[in-house]
């Protein structure tokens, strides 16, 4: 029996410590750099693409604001800009985040990779849920639903939601989830603080009035808490996924569905309490398929990989 901690029982948020080189204080600042930069060399890429696919004849110029859904390159460009977050990161950390082994996939969950199963399980339900209640939101606010008469930027439009919105939502939940969490969670014990200092940043990215500002920091401390629980990203994709999509697959026909500005404060009695009950949900779901407390965040695997790892381990990574 060993003393020595194992990676399966360190909580999601401080996955860092795996590797002593990775754990050490300047490492998380190093990585933000990195990520920082390889984001606007990709963002520029993207965008000097956008800009040499719109010179072939028939496709679109994109609007200055890339902010017309009836536009497939506005929507193309606005996702794919944000969507490169995602390499960033995963290539920020595989460059100088220190992680090898065991901890090369701890960005994604403390299995050490990402969790299809667990991801599709929870799209399967919470994806035809949102599609409801965003549908019926968007039908009692009065917005108004029209047919475009280009049927084929409609079509290219909805296949670039499809394919991009998962991206996109990926990324700001690796971004403004698992960084800040990882990164905390190197010189903090507790998880609140990577959940709640990145909220005022995510708010700032939408351009909301206030009321929208309140769902939002709302949609971030959830998932935040939902990450730490789950021990992963995944679900919190899931659900920024399940929320996005169904919103944006509606825009060519209401393109007041992705408009950003003054928010009805009578919405929030939908929006707030459908993000509550989601994040409610999966947590009491996670808890009893992993057989653990309502209030005990997943590590490790499961019980299965539990299993196999000695209880003094247990009992010396419970305490750092």
């Amino acid at each position: 029996m060993t003393s020595t901690a194992s990676p399966l029982f360190l909580p999601y948020h401080r996955l860092a410590r795996l590797r002593p080189e990775a754990a050490r204080w300047w490492r998380p600042l190093l990585v933000v750099i990195v990520a920082a930069v390889i984001a606007l060399v990709l963002f520029a890429i993207v965008l000097v693409g956008g800009l040499l696919v719109s010179l072939v004849p028939g496709v679109p110029d994109p609007s200055p604001e890339l902010d017309d859904p009836r536009n497939p390159m506005d929507t193309a460009l606005g996702l794919a800009t944000l969507a490169v977050m995602t390499p960033a990161v995963l290539w920020a950390y595989r460059f100088v985040g220190g992680r090898r082994g065991a901890a090369a996939g701890s960005l994604h969950s403390v299995a050490g990779r990402f969790r299809w199963s667990l991801a599709l399980r929870a799209a399967a339900v919470v994806i035809p849920v949102f599609a409801v209640v965003n549908g019926a939101s968007v039908v009692f606010s009065g917005a108004s639903f029209d047919v475009p008469q280009q049927r084929g930027a409609v079509v290219a439009i909805l296949l670039i939601v499809v394919v991009a919105v998962p991206l996109q939502c990926a990324a700001e939940e690796y971004v403004f989830r698992a960084l800040p969490m990882q990164v905390c969670g190197i010189w903090l014990r507790s998880p609140l603080w990577g959940i709640l200092l990145p909220v005022p940043l995510f708010v700032l990215g939408h351009e909301y009035d206030v009321w929208g500002q309140v769902d939002i920091a709302v949609f971030a401390v959830a998932m935040g808490l939902l990450a730490w629980k789950t021990g992963g990203i995944e679900l919190p994709i899931v659900v920024h996924t399940a929320n996005n999509l169904t919103l944006f697959l509606m825009s060519p026909f209401a393109p007041a569905t992705v408009a950003q500005g003054a928010v009805d404060p009578r919405m929030l009695l939908i929006s707030i309490p459908i993000t509550v009950l989601t994040t409610l949900g999966l947590w009491a779901w996670v808890s009893r398929r992993e057989g653990i407390g309502f209030l005990t965040p997943v590590r490790g695997a499961g019980r299965s990989e539990a299993a196999r790892v000695p209880a003094g381990a247990v009992l010396h990574s419970m305490n750092g």
